[in-house]
Order: structure tokens, then sequence, then C-alpha cells
């Protein structure tokens, strides 16, 4: 038999644990401040909330991946590059693979824009251009 001290032990342990998770609940519920909320941050909804205009706003690049012609690059290979370049630019970029059959070719979307399709040698070539586009939409804040 259940006594009724464990009953009122059992629920003060469970309100004890259940606290602070909805201290920060109410408090996002009030303000909309994504900050206190440690699994619901995101980087769209901290633009959000900031009043940033970028929000939405990026550099997609697609990259049509054909394994069979892709030389020693590597998936990850390409996937860091492309993040790192642009990055080092101040912007950033997602970068999506879809299966290529005859080459592997990567487009830049900035927006409705789309630059390419560039061959894997020469993605480079597109990157100025899709980070100039950006910052058409967006001016640099160093």
């Amino acid at each position: 038999m259940i006594k009724r001290r464990d009953i009122f032990t059992l629920a003060t342990v469970v309100g004890l644990l259940t606290l602070p998770t909805a201290g920060s609940l109410s408090y996002f519920a009030i303000t909309k401040d994504p900050s206190i909320r440690p699994l619901g941050i995101t980087q769209e909804s901290l633009r959000a909330y900031s009043g940033d205009s970028s929000a939405g706003f990026e550099i997609l690049a697609m990259v049509e991946w054909d394994s069979a012609r892709s030389g020693q690059v590597t998936r990850d290979d390409m996937n860091r590059a492309l993040i790192n370049v642009f990055e080092s630019k101040g912007v950033h970029a997602q970068v999506f693979f879809t299966k290529g059959y005859n080459g592997t070719f990567v487009k830049y979307q900035v927006g409705p824009s789309v630059f390419g399709p560039y061959p894997q040698s020469r993605a480079a070539e597109g990157i100025s251009a899709a980070v100039a586009a950006y910052r058409v939409r967006i001016p640099y804040k160093p």
C-alpha cells in the first residue's frame, strides 16, 4: 500500500524536476525570446527575434553529385570547402546534394536568382557572384 507521505514525496520530486522547464516555457510564452529555450534555439528564431532583415534569406549551394566523375573529392570535402569559403566571406550558406549523372555541377541560389550550373572544376567562379547578389539584399556588417 502506498502511503500518503510517499505520494507527497514523489509529487515534490516531479514538481522540482519540471520547474525549470515550466519557468522557461512561461518566460518564452510571455516575451517570445527564444534565447532562454536551449532546445528551441534556431538561427531563424534568433534572427526573427532580433529583427534581422536577413531572416529567411540565404545562399543555397545545390550540388548535383556524380560520385563516378568527382575525382578524388568526397562529398564531405566538397561540403566543407563550400561552407568554409562562404564563411570566409562572412556569409552563411547551406549546401544540398542531389544525385548527378553527367558529372558534378554546382548551382548557387540567392533568393530568386540562380547562378550556374558550374562544373566541379570551376565551382569557385560562381561564389563571388552569389555573394555579390546576397550583399545587394543584405549589406555587409563587420
